[in-house]
């Protein structure tokens, strides 16, 4: 799979290529240099045009929650 890997500060920028063909699109999430290992998610901001839908974003931004937290479409 494709990447790309971006040091900022406190961490990294990890971009992949979404692998849900009904689904493709860009995730890019925050990876911090001191990530515990009981983090339940990152910091993660999906964009993806799901096929026979609208292009949307979702963002988690609770790491204690595994389901994204924000949704927003465009049309």
């Amino acid at each position: 799979m494709e990447s790309l890997k971006v040091k900022v500060e406190g961490g990294y920028l990890y971009a992949t290529i979404s692998g849900d063909v009904n689904y493709p699109g860009i995730c890019v999430e925050f990876v911090a240099d001191d990530e515990s290992d009981d983090v339940l998610s990152r910091p993660t901001v999906l964009i993806e045009k799901p096929v026979d839908d609208d292009l949307r974003v979702l963002v988690w931004e609770d790491e204690d929650d595994e389901d994204y937290t924000t949704e927003i479409k465009f049309n």
